[in-house]
């Protein structure tokens, strides 16, 4: 099927003439649903005494005696949707008509029609295919393996960072323009360098439609560009690869620009850009976080590509909503207002927190002067931070997030009213989440277990006393000043204590793993 409007376009174009209507009638051009451009018409045929008329049809005839037969004429319902009459001359019938100038072939108008109704079924299978991959198929490289073979044409798929999402085999044969690692396929530098120097990264950022282009640095090919959008941001496009001495058809511009509808779709069914704003690094961004690279150089390069500096030290921050609100634009004002705070670093969406790259050439200190910004900030928009050990290998950005989300995870439960939350304050309660139950308490030094019976048995309070000489540095004064003794009795329980356990408690390694077996049996309290 096709729209009327769309059709008559067509025609015109192509026989070079003027489609007019019979005015006189009172259906006349007014008449919105007989001319509704959105009107749909499923097929043609020539106009024929014993025709049924349907309002689906588009019927064409130069034979003046058949628009005024009585016969045909009571046949066609007089409704506020008639049927759709083409012919070359108006013999004053008494139903809407649409004209062509009476120089016109009606029966080569009708193959013309015919062709392009057979087209435009065509067209619509193809893409109805393509769709029920969505439901049926293996994500977007079966999307675009049956393009390929729809087009006959080599088609890569590419998000906003130049990482290619899917590339089919004809693609893959071309001599240049992928780049492979560990990581992926990436568009290569001198391509990606080609796109911005020949302003087709910005003509594709325009363009809502497919659109052709031949370019001066491949005189062997020629290009079809459609941008794919997600919530009206640009955030990537579908490349198809065509011979030079060919143009690109109608077939092929429609169906490139059906197919990156159809990506859009499929990336957003798997939330592959995971809400992101549109900034083009926000991708490769992602790719860091999910841990996609092992490849330093491949970074580098990237953050080249992206016009983004390296620096040599990183620390990452994530800013967890503590009121859902799906909103686009208030993710997006909270990522603008954080790089104008941190010039330099990056920023995403991910997972439905917001994710900061803290990316600096000195060392990262987490000091007032860093921190404080990112605690008003979080206080002022109900949020609570979480920042990740700072670290020196940006290829280690995923070890440091799934540290940084985990310690978001354990202090807001421990400490919900507190909106800061830094890493190195939880390293044993984040080790010890690793670790089962019963791995933990095997972790526990026996001794710990003995004085816990002693004291049970005698009513004693050993543990106390042991847990206040760690926590004051074993600092006598401070210790007995907080447990509410005098110092002789401090000194005295230690000694029982070492007579009991056949130690002394100056030994700095076993009063390390009193501490940890202490730290693990709060853990397992909780």
């Amino acid at each position: 099927m096709i729209k009327l409007q769309t059709l008559l376009d067509k025609i015109s174009e192509s026989e070079n003439i003027t489609i007019t209507t019979n005015t006189s009638h009172p259906f006349g051009q007014d008449n919105a649903c007989f001319y509704h451009p959105d009107r749909m018409i499923s097929r043609a045929e020539i106009l024929t005494k014993d025709t049924v008329p349907d309002t689906d049809t588009l019927y064409l005839t130069a034979e003046d005696h058949l628009l005024q037969n009585e016969t045909l004429t009571q046949r066609i319902p007089d409704t506020a949707q008639p049927c759709l009459i083409l012919t070359n001359r108006d013999p004053g019938a008494s139903f809407p008509l649409l004209l062509v100038p009476e120089v016109t072939n009606i029966d080569q108008l009708f193959h013309e029609i015919t062709d392009r109704l057979r087209f435009e079924e065509q067209l619509q299978y193809e893409v109805n295919e393509l769709f029920r991959l969505l439901y049926t198929g293996k994500g977007l490289e079966d999307i675009i393996l049956h393009a390929e073979a729809m087009l006959g044409r080599g088609i890569s798929v590419l998000d906003a960072g130049y990482s290619m999402l899917a590339v089919s085999p004809l693609m893959l044969q071309l001599p240049f323009g992928v780049e492979r690692n560990e990581a992926g396929n990436f568009l290569s530098i001198q391509e990606v360098e080609s796109l911005r120097r020949l302003q087709i990264e910005h003509q594709i950022y325009q363009h809502t439609q497919a659109f052709f282009i031949q370019t001066e640095d491949h005189p062997d090919t020629s290009w079809i560009f459609c941008s794919i959008r997600i919530q009206h941001v640009m955030s990537g496009y579908v490349a198809v690869c065509l011979p030079r001495q060919e143009q690109a058809t109608e077939h092929e511009l429609r169906l490139t620009t059906a197919i990156s509808d159809i990506c859009a779709v499929e990336m957003q069914k798997h939330d592959f850009f995971v809400r992101q704003t549109g900034l083009q690094y926000e991708t490769f961004f992602s790719d860091l976080i999910e841990g996609r690279f092992n490849n330093l150089s491949m970074v580098e390069t990237r953050f080249q590509v992206l016009k983004h500096h390296l620096g040599k030290f990183f620390c990452l921050v994530i800013l967890y909503c503590t009121e859902p609100h799906n909103s686009e634009l208030f993710n997006r004002r909270q990522m603008a207002a954080l790089r104008k705070t941190f010039p330099g670093s990056m920023s995403v969406v991910y997972r439905n927190n917001i994710v900061l790259l803290i990316n600096q050439d000195e060392p990262v200190l987490l000091r007032a002067e860093l921190t404080g910004p990112l605690e008003q900030f979080a206080i002022h928009n109900h949020l609570k931070v979480s920042l990740s050990q700072p670290f020196a290998d940006i290829l280690k950005t995923n070890m440091f997030y799934e540290q940084a989300q985990h310690t978001l995870e354990l202090s807001d439960m421990n400490d919900p009213d507190h909106h800061l939350f830094f890493s190195t304050e939880a390293l044993p309660e984040y080790l010890f989440s690793k670790c089962s139950y019963a791995e933990l308490e095997s972790g526990i030094h026996y001794h710990i277990f003995q004085l816990q019976d002693y004291d049970r048995e005698y009513h004693t309070e050993f543990i106390t006393t042991l847990r206040a000489w760690l926590d004051h540095n074993r600092n006598a004064a401070q210790t007995a000043e907080y447990l509410h003794v005098h110092r002789s009795t401090l000194f005295y329980r230690i000694k029982k204590m070492e007579e009991l356990l056949g130690v002394r408690l100056t030994d700095s390694r076993l009063l390390f793993l009193y501490e940890l077996s202490l730290k693990i049996w709060d853990y397992l309290s909780k």
